[in-house]
């Protein structure tokens, strides 16, 4: 009888338990980032910095935020009308221990990358530089379902109508939103 009460208490004391990090994959002191599709275009370093060019860390969303990406383009050229770019965001859950999709409202889905912050043309080329801008200030019903200072992932997905190919960046970091 003792033996079934104390798994009764550790199995009620581990199901309720919170997370035992606030801040998943070390967002707490830095962004962690991978690439989510696979090619022709590779990435190979993101960075993200403020509109000098300068690191920034933590991010703040309340303003424009410059991924400097570096990629390898084999072969070929995107440009409008036929580049799309698509944002997804995910919160933090600590009573899940996971990402809980936020709600963007179709605002971010299938826009033209052009003249969303995506400098295009985008032209072949190794361990080029480019800057995406990340700009939520035009969507602030968005913005206003944040919290501040918490971990946040992003998927920035960019898709050319053209040669059907996809680059596909998902993004952890700490997060500003006042």
């Amino acid at each position: 009888m003792l033996y079934r009460c104390l798994c009764l208490f550790a199995f009620v004391a581990l199901s309720s338990a919170a997370c035992d990090t606030t801040w998943p994959n070390s967002t707490e002191t830095k962004v962690t980032w991978w690439q989510c599709s696979s090619g022709p275009v590779m990435v190979t370093n993101v960075n993200p910095t403020d509109k000098k060019g300068v690191y920034e860390y933590p991010i703040r969303l309340t303003e424009p935020l410059l991924i400097a990406t570096t990629v390898n383009d084999p072969s070929s050229t995107y440009s409008s009308p036929g580049l799309k770019q698509t944002i997804k965001v995910w919160s933090w859950n600590m009573n899940s221990c996971s990402w809980t999709g936020v709600p963007t409202f179709g605002l971010l889905n299938n826009i033209d990358a052009c003249t969303n912050g995506v400098p295009c043309p985008i032209r072949p080329g190794n361990n080029q530089i480019i800057n995406l801008e990340l700009d939520f200030s035009d969507t602030p019903a968005i913005i206003n379902l944040l919290h501040n200072d918490k971990p946040y992932q992003l998927e920035y997905m960019l898709h050319d109508d053209v040669t059907n190919e996809d680059l596909c960046i998902i993004f952890q970091a700490r997060a500003l939103t006042k």
